[in-house]
């Protein structure tokens, strides 16, 4: 599941492994917080049990999405 979540993400599948203890000024200090934004996320969707609950999240993420003028894949 990670690797293709990567995939969809054009993310190396080891973004979802690395440390925090990279330090703010590093290279890869941007992807890093992506990821454990992205970990925190996938983390709270997964708490949510309720269908119904799960469609209002994804339906509020594709409206930012849109709203930052990203197309937005089904």
């Amino acid at each position: 599941m990670l690797e293709r979540l990567a995939r969809e993400l054009d993310l190396p599948a080891e973004a979802f492994f690395t440390e925090a203890a990279s330090g703010a000024g590093s290279p890869d200090a941007a992807l890093d917080a992506d990821a454990g934004e992205l970990l925190a996320l996938v983390r709270h969707w997964l708490a949510i049990g309720d269908g119904q609950a799960r469609r209002r999240v994804l339906s509020l993420a594709r409206q930012e999405a849109e709203r930052s003028g990203l197309r937005v894949w089904a």
